[in-house]
């Protein structure tokens, strides 16, 4: 396995685990490393402190117990005391050496007291000699009085040097841990951002994917499981590239088959409403009615259905329109199915003019309106009202069908979705119409929506910002 380029994910998520943890092991091992050393320095430092202190406790005993018998010896002259001041002589002389190779501040004060001791001699003491050896017992306590005094200052400089130390170690303590801290997170920033990078770019490609975006080539750089995903998503985008060339082309074929005799048929039709290969019945002039309306209707559905695939790719074109105009236009359309069905419409521009891309706002109306016409009972009312509002277009097309049921709302402009309510109109819809409305508004920054009318069940609203520069 290489370190770079693991096999897995797994693999990758274990070693980023493992180096995040190596900086915290480095510095639990420091630490313990670093107490043991302070545990050992307090333990050597108090055996010395103690020694000097017993020591220095033995050796003031053992200069008592020499004058004693100093002074036991003068007074009685018995051979054993002096044996035994010898003996107390040594042990003193001992005493003193040892403690001056524990002690580092007695050099001049331990020759003095050495030499001092080292000079009595009982044997030399004639009839004053009581005397001398108060004298000379009261010089040797004079400079015991400084060796003491040394020695504790020793010891005062042993524990001050030990409480110095402690405090280095914690000061060098605080500043690994918090070289490692930030050398953890440092890593785990890194190792987070290694991870997640493949998977980031797995759902930016898929996010692509979905929005149509069919052209550009996958390529996901990771752990060779990713990258094996990420060649499947590339053949998944292969596919769908191809797909979807052969849906245009099938459009573009279908477009061409239906549009030229749908064109054929709605000359005729015109020719016969107006009469030109002779005057028509009454009845006549119903049926071509119907032909007219049904023709235009057909119309509507495949252009629909071409609009749904090629909205996408339209780009916005503003341009200034008469909203007036482009509304009776549209009503035209529908004069018939109107007319048949006896319905009411009324429109009450409070705005005129506004700019826009003209084809796409053409589209959003003209497929309300048909909604509107096709699910009107006979004898109904439809009202289309437009002003301007915070900046936005408003045009509510509102009418008199039956409400639409509260759980059909959130699905109304999903394509190919129909609903319960009953269509009046001749010709079943596709359930495009609504979804390309919606993304015809969506395109300019606008929106279309269901809204509540004080007057009536159903009203659908189109927002739609100016695109005036």
């Amino acid at each position: 396995m290489s370190f770079l380029q693991p096999k897995s994910v797994l693999q990758l998520v274990v070693i980023g685990f493992l180096v995040v943890i190596a900086p915290l092991c480095l510095a639990i091992l420091y630490t313990v490393q670093t107490l043991g050393e302070l545990s050992e320095g307090n333990r050597r430092v108090t055996t010395q402190v103690v020694a000097l202190n017993r020591h220095g406790q033995e050796l003031q005993r053992d200069l008592l117990d020499l004058e004693r018998r100093a002074r036991q010896y003068i007074a009685l002259k018995n051979t054993d005391l002096l044996t035994l001041f010898d003996k107390e002589q040594e042990i003193v002389l001992f005493n003193i050496k040892r403690l001056y190779r524990l002690s580092n501040n007695l050099d001049e004060v331990y020759l003095r007291l050495y030499s001092k001791i080292a000079e009595l001699n009982p044997y030399a003491m004639d009839s004053q000699a009581t005397e001398q050896i108060i004298t000379q017992f009261d010089a040797i306590s004079k400079v015991r009085a400084e060796f003491r005094s040394r020695l504790r200052t020793d010891v005062d400089q042993r524990i001050s040097d030990n409480a110095a130390d402690a405090d280095k170690v914690k000061d060098s303590l605080l500043v690994m841990v918090f070289t490692m801290a930030l050398a953890t997170l440092m890593l785990m920033l890194f190792f987070s951002y290694w991870i997640n990078r493949p998977i980031k770019t797995i759902a930016k490609e898929i996010k692509l994917l979905g929005e149509g975006d069919l052209t550009r080539v996958i390529e996901i750089s990771g752990p060779q499981e990713v990258k094996a995903l990420g060649h499947e998503l590339e053949w998944l985008r292969g596919r769908l590239d191809e797909i979807d060339q052969q849906k245009q082309q099938f459009l573009r074929h279908i477009s061409h088959e239906l549009k030229t005799p749908l064109a054929n048929l709605r000359e005729g039709a015109d020719l016969l409403a107006e009469q030109v290969p002779g005057p028509l019945s009454e009845r006549q002039s119903e049926i071509v009615s119907i032909v007219q309306q049904n023709s235009i209707e057909l119309q509507r559905l495949i252009e629909n259905l071409l609009d749904y695939n090629q909205l996408p790719l339209q780009r916005i074109k503003p341009e200034s329109i008469q909203l007036d105009v482009l509304g009776d236009s549209l009503l035209k359309n529908y004069h018939i199915s109107i007319d048949n069905k006896g319905l009411h419409v009324s429109c009450h521009w409070g705005i005129t003019e506004w700019f826009a891309d003209r084809n796409k706002l053409k589209i959003a109306l003209d497929n309300v309106i048909s909604n509107a016409v096709n699910y009107t009972p006979e004898q109904g009312t439809i009202t289309i009202e437009s002003r301007e509002e915070d900046g936005k277009l408003i045009i509510d097309v509102a009418n008199s069908s039956p409400a639409i049921q509260e759980h059909e709302e959130a699905h109304l402009f999903e394509p190919f979705y129909q609903g319960s309510s009953v269509r009046h109109g001749p010709i079943k819809g596709s359930g495009l119409g609504l979804s390309v409305a919606q993304e015809c508004m969506l395109a300019q920054g606008g929106s279309l929506g269901l809204k509540k009318h004080p007057l009536f069940a159903v009203c659908f609203r189109l927002i739609c910002p100016s695109l005036e520069c």
